[in-house]
């Protein structure tokens, strides 16, 4: 390859637009078996995880990936791009998701390139057995080996129990017993080795469910204000955005830094004031969802079917979700709370467009 082609910029499909790129060095000291079929290198990743040609890595030259993944926002929500395959954690190289049930099973764990957090697959294990089966010294034994053999796990989330209606009618509890269980094995876990990074999760379906949840850690002696991040769950399935705004806002009014989990594309851009970080796994749903409509991306075609597991699709959408966190918020006036409803809420039904603060 000419000097020319490692330049040139790569061309912006038709069907979105790429953000803004830089050419990588053209010249690099490292070895052959250290750089990408294009003839890059990326130093960093090269000399932590090992990966060569002949790994699923892509480089960001418009060969490959065709662009550098943005960081997250200073001023905004970290954010970790969910991912079902563990391989990923080595070959991706931003800051991810991955569920315990994903790497529980395997004999060997790949090291990962980046920060990444574990999520404890709460919403697998209820589904599918109605209660937790794992334990939670079993469940410290797996972070601990994640912790170990994969490296770089900054936080996990810990054994929650989800309030949706269809896990209660799952588990046969009432939601206020959903809390109390997810309180109870917060604090299960910290007695068994409270230097583990796993940070809290506040449950419930309605606003006061949160609040109650947030007085029982009060309680029992757990300050969540002392802690990075607060999970907020049983959010992620929630297609009515102003129930999430409802739900965020005012945990956040209590002083929380919140962790959404799998919120989606629009909830995360309308509620990005309220959170400290956010994960999500959506892109895949939009990427087979996508499929049926319009095929893969133009440069996927003949190699798969659907981008629900690629690495293109996947660093895209996660640069709409990054540029949109940042994004500026209109301000809008308070409006008068509904009969029924505890807080004003703004119309985001009739201009989806726009994103709003609430005063």
């Amino acid at each position: 390859m000419t000097t020319a082609q490692f330049t040139k910029v790569p061309a912006t499909p038709r069907w979105r637009p790429l953000p803004e790129w830089t050419p990588l060095p053209e010249t690099c000291t490292c070895a052959p078996c250290n750089r990408y079929t294009c003839g890059h290198c990326r130093h960093d990743q090269c000399e932590d995880c090992g990966m060569c040609a002949m790994s699923p890595c892509l480089c960001w030259c418009e060969y490959g990936l065709g662009f550098a993944p943005s960081d997250c926002p200073p001023d905004g929500p970290m954010f970790w791009l969910g991912g079902h395959h563990a391989n990923w954690l080595s070959t991706w190289n931003v800051p991810m998701c991955v569920s315990r049930n994903t790497l529980v099973g395997m004999a060997r764990l790949p090291r990962a390139a980046e920060s990444w957090m574990c999520d404890s697959g709460a919403f697998t294990e209820i589904d599918r057995n109605g209660a937790w089966t794992v334990s939670p010294l079993q469940y410290v034994r797996d972070l601990y080996r994640f912790r170990d053999e994969i490296g770089r796990m900054h936080w996990a989330g810990p054994q929650d129990t989800m309030c949706e209606p269809d896990m209660v009618a799952k588990t046969g509890l009432s939601v206020a017993r959903h809390i109390d269980l997810t309180v109870g094995n917060f604090i299960d876990l910290m007695s068994i080795d409270d230097s583990l990074a796993i940070y809290p999760t506040v449950q419930g379906w309605k606003v006061p469910d949160y609040v109650r949840c947030v007085e029982e850690y009060e309680r029992r002696g757990i300050d969540l204000k002392a802690f990075p991040w607060v999970g907020v769950g049983s959010v992620c399935r929630r297609t009515n955005v102003r129930d999430v705004y409802a739900i965020l806002s005012t945990l956040a009014d209590m002083g929380l830094r919140l962790h959404g989990y799998g919120l989606k594309g629009d909830a995360l851009a309308t509620c990005a004031e309220f959170l400290a970080s956010a994960d999500s796994l959506a892109w895949s749903a939009d990427a087979r969802w996508a499929a049926t409509k319009t095929g893969p991306l133009p440069e996927c075609v003949g190699k798969h079917k659907s981008c629900s597991n690629c690495i293109r699709w996947a660093m895209r959408w996660r640069e709409r979700i990054i540029a949109s966190v940042r994004s500026p918020r209109q301000t809008t006036l308070c409006l008068k709370a509904e009969p029924g409803q505890d807080r004003p809420w703004h119309p985001l039904a009739i201009t989806p467009g726009h994103l709003v603060d609430w005063h």
